[in-house]
């Protein structure tokens, strides 16, 4: 039997706690082991929504528990460097007590949170690594018009298919010209006939009333014969003639970015933090086996760096990948799995975000997420020599690419820029320039090198020569290019949130006043096959909240949610009668 809690309620008095944004972040002092002796612990700390609209509330979320039941002196969150304190939720202080703070922003700003909280004897943090987590994103956008777009190399639209309030996280294009992508919900592909999908797999096959966004991948085989694909917590192979998965696996954290073979026998996968697993690298056969699996170890913290989009040579024979925080180091496996060479720590506080790798793995290029005006780019030969590096003052280097001959390198900055090199020197050839409000998530060279693809938040597709810096074309798009690929004949790009959540809205766009609050409450419907953390557990939807992640602790402390949620919708009955 289905049921669905409430998910969207519009209030003009609801007690909540606004806040004027001050700062960005700032690194705050770590705590001392002395400090952190005899401490409680924090842990599934969260906000919901991690983004909105304006005057939209958004609430933060961390459990408290001590070993021996000891209630805290605070709980509290640093919120753009203010300290508030929390409120208490049902639950014992051994088993785990839910905490909330209800925040209004008033302003387009980012936001940098983290929690603290004290026994009497120590103290505990959490949202935080080395400096706070960042959010929610408060967007002038709606994001309810998506789309995949399909242009030919002269920049004329072959077709395009709106998929609304689902966003895309992954698009691929094989050299015969296959298009596969993944959103939010779904799996797709296309041929460039018609936008008349081959064929759709989903889940859920429900969208909901509102779309987080989430982690996903896919690639398909450049023969075109095999799709790999994650989508939610599972890991699909496909024959590109139907739907039917060939198998599926079942992953203990979602997929940031995947990559396969040409002929599909090896998919390469890296995930998410989840708890106490996922930051790990996989390799799998093209039956389904793990080959490999790799986690870096940082002793002292629970996360070791998230692995971001590997990228392999055709054969399979070597891997590159690369890591966030705190680990935020570039990588090279073997096919089988061995570790050819990690490199040394690459940025002070900030992710090597993607990799980029020629066919004959003589070159490797990573682009990292720096905010102190230093490297932007650094390649490595297969050996992990370092051969040069490209510094800036650009924010970050999302979107790299490395032509397939290994001839050319490109990158897209935060800032604006799109930079291109010869391979063989950091001296670029030429520089692109839009805004300093303008995003490029992402570029992708043609296998020679000729041509260059890039997609921005400023709703455009572009097109280059390698000879200079003046757009072939320009296409515009219903929303931000959040993904794209390129095969020298066709671009593909799709639109949604940036990959990158915490970096919002590049373009200041002040503060704004509230007459409304918008309260957004999860929806959740039992039988979705989505197990909703803050609503639902193994006693009251058993269809949905199964498997590996099912156990006694897990659904008491989901208990203690939908009892807190259960009091938020009854005090919001009380207060519209």
């Amino acid at each position: 039997m289905k049921k669905t809690l409430m998910l969207l309620l519009f209030l003009l008095s609801f007690p909540v706690i606004f806040a004027e944004l001050k700062t960005p972040y700032t690194v705050p002092e770590k705590l001392t082991a002395q400090e952190m002796l005899d401490a409680p612990e924090l842990y599934d700390s969260s906000i919901f929504p991690i983004w909105g609209y304006a005057c939209m509330q958004f609430t933060y979320k961390v459990f408290y528990s001590d070993k021996q039941g000891r209630q805290p002196e605070y709980v509290r969150i640093n919120l753009n460097g203010e300290w508030h304190d929390m409120i208490k939720g049902e639950g014992d202080y051994e088993r785990g007590v839910l905490y909330t703070y209800d925040h209004v922003p008033l302003s387009y700003d980012s936001n940098y949170y983290y929690f603290e909280a004290s026994n009497g004897a120590g103290k505990a943090r959490a949202g935080i690594i080395d400096t706070p987590n960042q959010g929610p994103l408060v967007y002038a956008e709606n994001f309810d018009n998506n789309e995949i777009v399909l242009l030919n190399a002269n920049g004329s639209k072959v077709w395009n298919y709106s998929i609304g309030k689902d966003m895309v996280e992954g698009v691929s294009i094989s050299d015969n010209n296959l298009i596969a992508i993944v959103t939010n919900y779904y799996i797709y592909l296309f041929s460039p006939e018609n936008n008349t999908p081959l064929w759709v797999y989903c889940k859920t096959c429900k969208i909901p009333d509102f779309v987080e966004g989430t982690f996903a991948g896919i690639e398909v085989s450049d023969n075109g014969e095999y799709v790999a694909a994650a989508l939610m917590d599972d890991l699909y192979y496909f024959s590109a003639d139907n739907n039917t998965p060939l198998w599926t696996v079942p992953l203990e954290a979602r997929v940031i970015g995947l990559d396969i073979s040409e002929n599909g026998s090896l998919i390469a996968l890296g995930t998410a933090n989840s708890g106490d697993k996922g930051d790990k690298i996989f390799l799998y056969n093209n039956k389904g086996e793990k080959l490999m699996e790799y986690r870096a170890v940082h002793e002292g913290y629970t996360q070791s760096g998230n692995f971001y989009h590997p990228d392999m040579t055709p054969d399979g024979g070597y891997i590159a990948a690369s890591t966030g925080c705190p680990d935020r180091r570039a990588y090279l496996f073997s096919s089988n799995g061995t570790l050819i060479f990690r490199s040394e720590g690459l940025t002070l506080d900030s992710p090597i975000h993607k990799s980029s790798i020629s066919d004959n793995a003589e070159i490797i290029a990573y682009s990292l997420d720096n905010m102190q005006g230093k490297e932007l780019l650094i390649l490595f030969d297969k050996n992990g020599s370092q051969l040069w590096s490209f510094s800036g003052e650009d924010g970050s280097a999302r979107g790299v690419s490395v032509s397939d001959n290994g001839e050319y390198v490109a990158i897209g900055t935060t800032k604006g820029h799109i930079y291109l090199f010869s391979a063989g020197s950091n001296n670029t050839l030429w520089n692109f320039f839009e805004s300093v409000y303008t995003h490029f998530a992402e570029v992708k060279l043609s296998p020679d090198g000729i041509l260059l693809a890039a997609g921005s938040d400023s709703k455009k597709i572009y097109l280059f020569s390698n000879e200079n810096n003046t757009p072939l074309w320009v296409y515009n798009t219903t929303a931000w290019v959040n993904k794209l690929d390129f095969n020298g004949e066709y671009v593909v790009a799709g639109t949604g949130l940036k990959e990158y959540f915490a970096e919002g809205m590049n373009e200041p766009l002040g503060n704004f006043e509230c007459d409304e609050i918008i309260i957004l409450l999860q929806n959740a419907v039992c039988g979705d096959n989505i197990c909703e953390p803050a609503v639902e557990n193994y006693s009251n939807c058993p269809i949905d909240c199964c498997g590996d992640y099912c156990n006694n602790n897990n659904n008491n402390i989901a208990q203690i949610i939908i009892n807190f949620f259960r009091k938020i919708i009854e005090a919001l009955s009380r207060a519209q009668n």
